[in-house]
C-alpha cells in the first residue's frame, strides 16, 4: 500500500469532510478535517473488490452469511492477537455503540454506578445517562505527555461501582494496557461482582513495539464477568458499516444478548457489512501491518517535529490507532484570552471549544475539542493524524505557527 497517497474524500459525503459538520466545531468551514475518527486512506484491495463484485451484480437481495462472519471474526483473533477462540462463542453486532449499549441495559439496573475512565470517548457518556445508569467518572492520571492507570486510586473508585466501561487501547490517549493492568481491572470487577465491557475497536492498529492484548484473553485465568467487543471499522475504516463483534465470559451472558437481538430484529447484518467484512478479515492482515508501521513512523515524525518546533506542546502516549491527544496547557490561557475577546471572529455552532475554534480560524485545522471528551480536558484537542504523513506534519506546522502568533 501507498499510504503516502490519500484517498480524495471531499465531496463524498463524508462527515469528516462535510463543511457544515467542520464549521460546527472549528468556526470556519474550510477548515482542513483533523477530527472525526476515520482514515483517508485507500482500502485494502480485497475489501473494494468485494464492494465493486457487489456493485457490479446490481443485485442487493437477502444474504446468507449463516456462520462464515464469525468465522472470519474468529480467524481474525487467532491470526492478529493469538487468542484462539471458537467462532460460536462470538455474537455480531449491529455497530459498537448499539452492542455496548444494550449489554449495559441487559446487565446493570437503572441507578446502577459505572466507571469509566477519562478523558472518555463521548458516546459512552451519553450511554450511561441515556440508559439512566449513574456516572462514575473516573480521571487517568496525567504526568508530562502520558496517561496511565493509577491502580490505587481505581480501586478507591469502585465502591459500589456495578459496570466497568473500558476502552483498550484508550480513545483518545493512545494507552496500551499491559497484561498487568488488564488483570487488575478485571480482578477488582470480581472483587466487586461488577461487568466489564471493553471497547476494543482501535486494538487492531497498535504500533510496533506495543501489543494489544484482548480483554477477553486476560480475563481466562480470573474469570470476571465481561463482554470483549471488537470491530473492523478502524482497522479497515469501513465504519460506515456498523459491525462488531462480542465475546462474552460465559453462555448465559452471549445467549440473553443473542435472545435481545433476535426480539428487536437486529441479528441480519446487511449483504455489503458481510461482504466487505469477510473479505477484510480473511485477507487483510499484511495490510493491517503495513499500516500499523505506516502510523507508528507518523507518530514518530509528530512527536520529533513536536520536540524541535514546539516542545511546549505535547503528543500524549500515541502507541495505537490514529488519534493523538495535544496537550496545549502551555498556551491555553493565551488561546482563551484571544478567543474570548474576539467572538465575532471565532463565532461557530454547537458542541465547540476554546481549542478549536482557534485552531480552526488561526491554522485551518479542525480537531475535536478536548471538552468533548470531558470538562476537565478543556487544555487539549484530539488531533486525526490517519492521513498522509506529509498532509499531517503540514497541519501540525500551522498549529505551531498559530500558538506561536500570539
Amino acid at each position: 500500500m501507498n499510504f503516502d497517497t490519500p484517498a480524495e474524500r471531499k465531496g463524498t459525503n463524508s462527515i469528516k469532510w462535510d463543511s457544515q459538520a467542520i464549521a460546527n466545531i472549528a468556526s470556519n468551514p474550510e477548515a482542513e478535517p483533523f477530527w472525526v475518527a476515520d482514515m483517508d486512506f485507500l482500502p485494502e484491495e480485497h475489501i473494494k473488490k468485494a464492494g465493486m463484485a457487489l456493485s457490479d451484480l446490481g443485485v442487493y437481495g437477502y444474504p446468507a452469511f449463516h456462520s462464515r462472519l464469525e468465522d472470519a471474526a474468529a480467524g481474525w483473533l487467532g491470526k492478529k492477537h493469538g487468542w484462539n477462540v471458537d467462532s460460536g462463542a462470538l455474537t455480531f453486532a449491529m455497530g459498537m455503540l448499539h452492542g455496548i449499549a444494550s449489554v449495559l441495559d441487559l446487565f446493570t439496573e437503572p441507578g446502577d454506578k459505572v466507571l469509566v475512565p477519562s478523558p472518555m470517548y463521548r458516546p459512552f457518556r451519553e450511554i450511561v445517562q441515556n440508559n439512566r445508569r449513574s456516572l462514575v467518572e473516573f480521571p487517568l492520571s496525567y504526568v508530562n505527555g502520558s496517561f496511565l492507570l493509577d491502580k490505587e486510586r481505581f480501586s478507591s473508585a469502585m465502591d459500589g461501582v456495578r459496570c466497568i466501561l473500558f476502552c483498550s487501547p484508550q480513545n483518545p490517549s493512545g494507552i496500551v494496557f499491559t497484561h498487568d493492568e488488564l488483570s487488575f481491572v478485571l480482578e477488582e470487577a470480581a472483587r466487586h461482582d461488577a461487568l466489564v465491557i471493553s471497547d476494543e475497536i482501535h486494538s487492531d492498529l497498535v504500533h510496533p513495539g506495543a501489543t494489544h492484548i484482548p480483554m477477553g484473553k486476560a480475563n481466562e485465568d480470573i474469570g470476571a464477568r465481561c463482554a470483549t467487543f471488537f470491530a473492523p471499522s478502524k482497522t479497515f475504516n469501513i465504519a460506515g458499516e456498523h459491525c462488531s463483534f462480542v465475546h462474552f465470559s460465559d453462555d448465559m451472558m452471549k445467549n440473553e444478548f443473542r435472545a435481545r437481538e433476535e426480539a428487536m430484529r437486529l441479528t441480519e447484518p446487511s449483504i455489503l457489512i458481510g461482504d466487505l467484512t469477510i473479505a477484510a478479515y480473511e485477507h487483510g492482515l499484511e495490510y493491517n501491518r503495513e499500516l500499523c508501521a505506516y502510523l507508528g513512523k507518523s507518530m514518530d515524525a509528530i512527536k520529533a517535529a513536536l520536540q524541535e518546533n514546539c516542545p511546549e506542546i505535547k503528543a500524549a502516549n500515541g502507541n495505537a490507532s490514529f488519534v493523538t491527544f495535544l496537550d496545549l496547557s502551555e498556551y491555553y490561557g493565551r488561546i482563551e484570552e484571544e478567543v474570548l475577546s474576539n467572538p465575532e471572529r471565532y463565532e461557530g455552532g454547537q458542541g465547540v471549544g476554546v481549542l478549536s475554534r482557534f485552531f480552526g480560524v488561526r491554522a485551518s485545522v479542525a480537531m475535536n475539542d478536548g471538552t468533548w471528551f470531558g470538562s476537565d480536558w478543556k487544555e487539549f484537542v484530539r488531533f486525526n493524524y490517519g492521513t498522509s504523513r506529509e498532509r499531517a506534519l503540514a497541519a501540525l506546522s500551522r498549529i505551531i505557527d498559530a500558538v506561536k502568533a500570539l
